[in-house]
């Protein structure tokens, strides 16, 4: 399944990162998490995880650190 499939275009998604053993739960557009999970598959430096619900029913998570990096190519 691929991340399109999960998740639609736009708005923002709920994503989880693993890293070093610690979970991190972030807020990110979806073009952002899209570029960011492009990246990852060149190196996998953590493990990702799409959290298939609405960004409505999760409590308020913060933002996705340097966020904007993520936005263009």
């Amino acid at each position: 399944m691929t991340a399109e499939e999960w998740f639609s275009p736009e708005g923002d998604v709920h994503v989880r990162i693993w890293l070093a053993g610690v979970v991190f739960d972030y807020t990110a557009t979806a073009a952002a998490v899209r570029n960011l999970i492009h990246d990852w598959s060149r190196k996998h430096w953590c493990t990702i995880g799409l959290i298939h619900d609405t960004i409505a029913d999760s409590p308020v998570l913060p933002r996705l650190p340097c966020e904007r990096l993520f936005y263009g190519p």
